[in-house]
């Protein structure tokens, strides 16, 4: 069997080739599809709104600081802190142009092609254990699913038994035609890219907020996908995180 990831990496090396569209260098010529921001939302589901916070620490402090740590504590998690953790790792800070709202990641072209789903196995202050999903623009939670989760619930959602232990999985998903359609090929290295993003502003979120993280190498992403209710084609888990 030939190694897909070599001829992957090859055929995606050159922005102009391999496929992928060309980028006018004059935005003016550019269709409106890539200055269009994508939601997902959930709109005949309830939302639970998230506190406003405004936390202050000190960055270096920070990455000094920042450990992989599974010492989880089960009920760890507040709705402040679960809400600070989200808005300062992939939530929209700042409203730099209307098209465009800055967020707490860098994403290419601003196509934004990530979703976030907080799977809270045990509840975050007066937020009760479920599946959930993040609507960035609103700053809330869409309620997919209220529910207790027993270890034989998580144990098949990843390779690491110590996982169930955790207050909650952060899933991060990629919806790759967001980012494709303007980069081609190329666009699918630049949502792995984000996802890398996102997971370091959670790490050091973690850290700000004396939470316990570690990122994911083993999750079971069918599994997840199958839970979440979302294909794994054109929206596929990319990354997962654990807090506690």
């Amino acid at each position: 069997m030939p190694d897909f990831s070599k001829l992957f990496h090859q055929s995606s090396k050159d922005l102009q080739g391999g496929g992928s569209v060309r980028i006018p260098r004059d935005e003016s010529l550019w269709p409106e599809e890539w200055k269009t921001i994508y939601y997902k939302t959930y709109p005949r589901f309830e939302k639970i709104a998230l506190p406003v916070t405004t936390p202050t620490a000190d960055f270096f402090d920070l990455i000094r600081g920042r450990r992989t740590d599974r010492r989880f504590a089960k009920n760890a998690l507040t709705s402040e802190k679960l809400s600070t953790l989200i808005k300062y790792s992939c939530g929209i800070t700042a409203e730099h142009e209307e098209w465009n709202p800055r967020r707490a990641q860098p994403s290419g072209g601003a196509r934004y092609p990530l979703e976030v789903y907080p799977i809270l196995f045990s509840p975050a202050g007066d937020i009760p254990a479920g599946m959930y999903h993040y609507d960035v623009k609103a700053h809330a939670l869409d309620v997919l699913a209220q529910r207790s989760f027993a270890s034989n619930d998580i144990a098949p959602l990843s390779s690491y038994e110590w996982v169930q232990n955790a207050s909650c999985l952060l899933v991060i998903t990629a919806v790759f035609w967001r980012t494709q359609r303007k980069y081609g090929e190329r666009g699918y290295r630049y949502a792995m890219l984000e996802a890398g993003h996102i997971g370091q502003n959670v790490y050091l979120a973690s850290m700000a907020l004396d939470l316990k993280c570690s990122g994911l190498g083993g999750t079971l992403d069918e599994n997840i996908e199958k839970l979440l209710d979302i294909d794994g084609i054109n929206e596929s888990v990319v990354y997962g995180l654990v807090i506690g």
